[in-house]
């Protein structure tokens, strides 16, 4: 299946998984309207092919214990493919480190940042800065309130398998 082209009802299957990864099999054959072993099929089909990566649990924080959500911008110093791998190699053992996409543009790296509060996010940046990974300059921005969370991939609207609005 990986390298046939999905139909819409694979689009479909895939958008109710990403709203409810723990949807029983009957529900999600109903909603697409397909058999119960048809929907297993071709669920088992994208999951073998590597269109669902894993299923997970979304905590809600907030309930557990108060935290400040900070993007981060930076650049390095240096641009070579060394500095970068190292960089990145970094980043990815830090745990409060949720999110971090290389950009293009003026900077290169946006981190987003999870911590127990603005002190303790500025300890994870001085650790970072502690091990000469090349960090030039960062700028930091406090979310205070979240317009849009992420929800899902909009499937339908990327694979045109909706009319434009």
């Amino acid at each position: 299946m990986s390298e046939e082209k999905l139909d819409a009802v694979d689009v479909r299957i895939l958008t109710l998984l990403q709203s409810n990864g723990r949807i029983k099999k009957v529900d999600l054959a109903a909603a697409i309207g397909l058999s119960l072993s048809s929907c297993w099929d071709r669920l088992q089909k994208l999951e073998k092919a590597g269109y669902v990566r894993g299923y997970n649990t979304e905590i809600d924080l907030a309930r557990l214990i108060k935290t400040e959500l900070i993007v981060t911008t930076l650049s390095l110093q240096y641009h070579t493919s060394a500095h970068f791998m190292r960089f990145e190699q970094v980043v990815k053992n830090i745990p409060e480190i949720i999110n971090c996409y290389a950009v293009g543009g003026g900077i290169d790296y946006v981190l987003q940042i999870v911590a127990r509060s603005i002190g303790h996010y500025q300890e994870v940046i001085d650790d970072l800065l502690a091990r000469e990974i090349g960090i030039s300059v960062y700028f930091t921005y406090v979310v205070t309130k979240t317009v849009k969370r992420f929800e899902g991939y909009p499937l339908a609207e990327l694979l045109e398998y909706r009319s434009p609005r």
